[in-house]
This record gives C-alpha cells, sequence and structure tokens, in this order.
C-alpha cells in the first residue's frame, strides 16, 4: 500500500521534562527522544508518569521544567492547537452529532479546509480504516472498535506531525483489541508517522512498538526494543513489571554468584553489587525454570499446588520450602500426568539471573 501523506516524518525529544504537583512528581527530568517514523510505548503501573509526558507533547498539561523539541523546535509555549498532534483517547471523544464522514472532517474544516478537499481527504481516510460503508452512519451505530477506527482516522486526516495514542484499546474487548492493534500498527507504518503510545496493557507495547520504554515513578527506568527488554532487563523493577518473574530468596557467595534454594547462580552483570553473604532475592521467568531429576544435586523439590492448561504450555504453580510459590511454564506434551499433590524437582536454567536487595519495594 502507498503511503497517504507526503508529508516528511518529525522527531519528537523531551529533554529534562518534570511536572510536579505540589510536592508530587509525576514526571522527574524525563528524556525521551522518538526519531522519524517510529512508533515508540510508554509502559508502565498507574500513577508512573505516561500519560502526563503524552498531554505535555499534546499541550494539555504545562511542564514544570525541561523542554519538547519537534524537528528541532522548542514546543514549549507552542499552544495545543498549533502544534499539529493528532490524539486518539480512550475514550474515542466522538461528536454524537456528526455522522462518521464529518467527524473525520471537524479537524479539516477547523483548518478552514474547503468543502471538496475535506470530503476527499474524508474517502482518503475512510478507505485507509476500511470503513467506506460507513461514512453517512452515526457513532452510536457503530462497534467499539469501529468507532476507535473512526477516532484513528479522525487524529490522521489533518496530516499531523506527531500521531499520539492515549490508551486507545483498553475499552475494547480481547479479540477486538487484537484486531485494532494490529490496524494501528499497520496504518502507522503505512503512513510513517511518528507515533508515541501510551499504555498499562504489556503485551500491545510488545506487540507493535518500535521501542517501549517502562516508567516508574516519574522516571524512565529503561527503553529499548522489545525482545532486549524483555531478555535483558536493565532493573529489577523492568525484571518484574515486563512479563512474569519469581522472586526466590537467594543468598550472596561470592562476587557476582549467590546460591539460590539448592543452586548456585550467576547474578546479572548489570546488578548493583552485593556484599558476600547478603540475603538478596533474584528475579527469574517461568520459562528459565526447567524439569530436573530428582537425583540432580542442584534440583528443587516441591509439590505442585497450581497447574493451569494454556494451549501449548502448562502453568505450574509448586510450593518449596522458604519460598513463596514458584511458576514454571512447561511444554504440556511434558506435564500431561502431572497433578496437583504431586512431588516435582526443577532448576534453574538461565545463564544469569536479576538480583535485587530483600528491603527494594
Amino acid at each position: 500500500m502507498s503511503k497517504q501523506s507526503s508529508r516528511v516524518s518529525s522527531t519528537l525529544e523531551l529533554r529534562g521534562v518534570s511536572r510536579h504537583f505540589g510536592s508530587v512528581k509525576a514526571l522527574d527530568g524525563l528524556d525521551l527522544n522518538l526519531e522519524p517514523g517510529e512508533l515508540v510505548a510508554l509502559l508502565g503501573p498507574s500513577g508512573c508518569g505516561k500519560t502526563t509526558a503524552l498531554r505535555i507533547v499534546a499541550g494539555l498539561e504545562v511542564a514544570t521544567a525541561g523542554d519538547l523539541m519537534v524537528d528541532g523546535v522548542r514546543y514549549n509555549e507552542t499552544p495545543a492547537n498549533d502544534r499539529d498532534m493528532g490524539m486518539v483517547f480512550q475514550s474515542y471523544s466522538l461528536f454524537p452529532n456528526l455522522t462518521v464522514s464529518e467527524n473525520i472532517e471537524y479537524g479539516l474544516r477547523a483548518r478552514k479546509v474547503d468543502a471538496t478537499a475535506r470530503a476527499k481527504r474524508a474517502a482518503t481516510m475512510l478507505e485507509l480504516v476500511a470503513l467506506e460503508s460507513k461514512a453517512k452512519s452515526y457513532p452510536h451505530q457503530l462497534s467499539g472498535g469501529q468507532q476507535q477506527r473512526v477516532a484513528l482516522a479522525r487524529a490522521l486526516a489533518v496530516e499531523p506531525r506527531v500521531l499520539l495514542l492515549d490508551e486507545p484499546l483498553s475499552a475494547l474487548d480481547a479479540q477486538v483489541r487484537g484486531q485494532i492493534r494490529e490496524e494501528i500498527r499497520r496504518i502507522q507504518l503505512d503512513l510513517g508517522i511518528t507515533t508515541l503510545f501510551v499504555t498499562h496493557d504489556q503485551e500491545e507495547a510488545m506487540a507493535i512498538a518500535d521501542r517501549v520504554g517502562v516508567m516508574n515513578h516519574g522516571r524512565l527506568e529503561q527503553i529499548d526494543k522489545p525482545i532486549a527488554l524483555y531478555n535483558k532487563p536493565a532493573t529489577p523493577f523492568v525484571a518484574s513489571f515486563v512479563g512474569l518473574a519469581n522472586r526466590i530468596p537467594a543468598e550472596v557467595t561470592a562476587k557476582g554468584k549467590a546460591r539460590v534454594l539448592n543452586q548456585k547462580v550467576e547474578i546479572s552483570s548489570t546488578a548493583e553489587e552485593f556484599a558476600e553473604g547478603e540475603k538478596i532475592n533474584i528475579i527469574v521467568r517461568p520459562e528459565s525454570l526447567e524439569l530436573s531429576s530428582e537425583s540432580d544435586p542442584d534440583a528443587v523439590r516441591g509439590i505442585v499446588a497450581l497447574k493451569s492448561f494454556l494451549g501449548p504450555l502448562t502453568k505450574v504453580g509448586v510450593a518449596v520450602e522458604g519460598a513463596p510459590l514458584i511458576h514454571l511454564n512447561i511444554a504440556s506434551k511434558d506435564v500431561r500426568k502431572l497433578e496437583i499433590g504431586d512431588a516435582i524437582a526443577f532448576k534453574i536454567s538461565a545463564d544469569e539471573v536479576m538480583a535485587e536487595r530483600v528491603n527494594i519495594a
């Protein structure tokens, strides 16, 4: 499919951006750079600052400190309606008294684009989101997924420099969410538009973003390609927030080494230094634990307390003395006869593990 816009993609940069609400630091010196045509997702728990960052870019919030740059131009004082941003909200925000075409044309009308050009652009956008047959429909006559596609078409109709997506899929059911997510990525790639996507759903972020930034307490803990973020987390928070992870008590035996239950492990080189004999937690993903023989001296022994069939994988929760419930992801064919209450032996298969001090929240 050919690109629907001839506009060159923009760069977007936040330099040391902070936003304080009284004594609360919603953003604390955020540095973020988006390359032309890149889709970056900001991911994190509620209150981490991701939506505040998006609203500052959109001009709906004012930064306490720092600079917002678009194509190298400072935008701090630029009014929201002059920023040339397209924004898609969680709640669709369509005008109920306007048809689909009229909703899509709204931004063009505000820019005093003539009626013929508006209609032509709306038709192009309807084709882009595969809603040509709904041009004369009203929002209440559309499904949630269709309404969100109209909202996306409206945001793109004005050919914005940057597209901003504020948790646009959270109001949709799971099946529709997956479909619209793929549509957003297809359209974003087709147009080559620089896009900032805010979400609390890690599956969404990892599925469509070129890079994912994980935020915590107003700071960017790590930003990287999804596969690197998952396999090489920079901090314990990232390791535990992205994907599933077990926290298992351990003890440092030497520099870069620890004993966890019965097994000796290597601590990730990205971890801080720990003193010999220090009590720590290690963070291990379920797929980094594998079944083992009872006779293996390194094996951890426990009792199956949970078994959840997930198609090709089965999630197994194991009760182990001296540790919280430990989760393993095992090929379903390998655990067909395993039942709750059975004894099980397993070991850590990862070359190295992330570690944290026990008193870290």
